[in-house]
């Protein structure tokens, strides 16, 4: 670490990835479930979107692709990402988006036009200081009026229980010799070997075992980037609502749908505790306490707009929303902080059954006897728990869907030549959506080979015997080619049944 990475840790690329926070169509309705004006620019599909610190910039790249009437500038002073992602933006055709080789400072000191949307994805915790003054001054330099900015930092009080093994493991890969990745994998076994023996922090710190196990099962570069840092600072919520407000920005409320509900994460007697907070900063400071959140996905709006409660309903009756997943694969209840919460089937199913035919905004949704028999505020519960959940997701209006689509395919067809030879992007990009929908390497290869008109399962384990991969089945290992073209013809056939419905309807197969 140190010279032109600034503290951060180099010589190891940060993991590869997507992420449906800051899609824009999610940023709008999680923005209007809290009663603030969407940009305008975003809903239009005709937006500017920054992402500093973009990492390998596989989400710019994909929004790029599902939104050409945009414009994105992302910047990662690795150049290996930056080299990386340049290839992909190449290869897919990419005329809108600009991935810059530079450092906070360096991006700071360019000219540019106003930003609709900036999303700061974990670099607010992973960063200097002074970085952090540098990014507030982009902010307050060029985020448009009404614009919004996602940030996802380590939160307090929860990540307080992690700082002993982060600093246990910045020691160890600090004191080991030989390639990075070794000593990491080093440093966790000696954690590990340290909480097998019990007693002190490990045995007063609910979780550190368990979280120590997952760390086996990381790739050296996630724990890389997740924990040795020089720079690693989590925070209470208002202390960043503070800092923002430097440029001018006011908290809007939670990315996730469902984090704005407050009675998934609090009892009634702690909601009434938080209810005594002076402000909305110390509010949410509060809850997080009584949460022990380690983690938060915030919006923050410059000069937003609040909209009245009879334009708020309006906005929300025109959002149209799409099933990620068939409709019986829609589970009966999920986790939350306070219980298990259960999914009605009278609700569910109907519910479920009208999204399978296609997006439908919430209006045409409750103009359907069985849903509007479960009233309005239910069915737009579930739609914010399903949205949170992965399980659905808001839609982009129709207009400009044409466009998209011609551009959705044209990236989607870069990201499945490079699954013939790894497992990422790991998404495609939906015309509907306005964003990825998650593949798996095997789901990649049947579209790839249905493009190419090849026999699916040869053609898949052509390319996964290459690499020396096995398929399994029920446990078992399947020995042989003949065993593992048998059990791609029996996942090809579940794959057309029930998996390539889904993504036809959304628009990326």
């Amino acid at each position: 670490m140190g010279g032109w990475t600034e503290g951060y840790v180099g010589g190891i690329d940060y993991i590869r990835a997507v992420y449906r926070d800051w899609s824009p169509a999610m940023l709008c309705f999680a923005l209007t479930l809290r009663g603030w004006r969407p940009p305008a620019a975003l809903r239009r599909g005709s937006f500017t979107m920054a992402e500093p610190g973009c990492g390998h910039g596989l989400t710019s790249a994909l929004l790029a692709g599902a939104h050409p009437a945009a414009r994105f500038e992302a910047m990662d002073f690795n150049p290996s990402h930056i080299a990386g992602v340049r290839r992909l933006a190449a290869d897919a055709g990419l005329a809108n988006a600009e991935f810059l080789e530079e450092s906070f400072a360096e991006y700071a000191r360019r000219d540019g036009p106003m930003l609709d949307a900036v999303a700061l994805h974990g670099v607010w915790s992973w960063v200097s200081a002074g970085n952090r003054a540098i990014l507030l001054e982009v902010l307050r330099r060029r985020l448009a009026p009404g614009g919004v900015v996602f940030v996802s930092y380590n939160a307090l009080p929860g990540t307080l229980a992690h700082m002993p093994l982060r600093r246990l493991l910045v020691e160890r890969c600090a004191e080991g010799d030989g390639p990075l990745p070794d000593r990491i994998a080093a440093a966790v076994e000696f954690a590990a070997r340290m909480a097998a023996q019990g007693g002190g922090w490990f045995a007063n710190i609910d979780g550190v075992v368990e979280r120590i196990e997952q760390l086996r099962h990381k790739s050296p570069n996630y724990i890389a980037h997740e924990y040795l840092n020089g720079d690693w600072t989590a925070f209470y919520h208002a202390d960043v609502t503070r800092e923002l407000a430097a440029a001018k920005l006011e908290f809007a409320g939670a990315a996730v749908p469902m984090e704005q509900l407050d009675d998934l994460t609090l009892s009634p007697a702690q909601q009434a505790l938080a209810g005594e907070a002076r402000d909305a900063a110390q509010a949410e400071t509060l809850r997080d306490v009584m949460t022990n959140r380690s983690f938060r996905r915030d919006l923050f709006v410059k000069g937003g707009e609040r909209l009245g409660r009879a334009e708020r309903r309006a906005l929300l009756g025109q959002t149209r929303f799409a099933l990620l997943v068939a409709a019986d694969d829609l589970p009966e209840g999920a986790s939350t902080p306070v219980g298990r919460l259960s999914f009605p089937r009278a609700l569910y199913q109907p519910l479920g059954g009208a999204l399978a035919e296609g997006p439908q905004c919430l209006d045409a949704l409750l103009a359907r006897p069985a849903l509007a028999a479960q009233g309005e505020d239910a069915v737009l519960r579930a739609l914010i728990l399903l949205t949170s959940l992965s399980l659905a997701a808001p839609a982009m209006p129709e207009d400009g869907g044409a466009e998209r689509k011609v551009s959705c395919d044209r990236f989607n067809a870069a990201v499945l030549e490079r699954h013939r030879f790894g497992d990422t992007p790991g998404q495609l990009a939906s015309p509907l959506l306005g964003a990825g929908v998650p593949v798996s390497r095997i789901e990649a290869l049947f579209l790839l080979a249905a493009r190419l008109g090849e026999d699916p399962a040869a053609f898949v384990w052509r390319h996964l015997s290459a690499d020396g991969i096995v398929l399994g089945r029920d446990g078992e290992r399947c020995e042989g080619d003949e065993a593992n073209r048998a059990e791609l013809v029996r996942r090809h056939a579940a794959f057309m049944q029930r998996r390539l419905p889904v993504l036809e309807r959304l628009g990326v197969a």
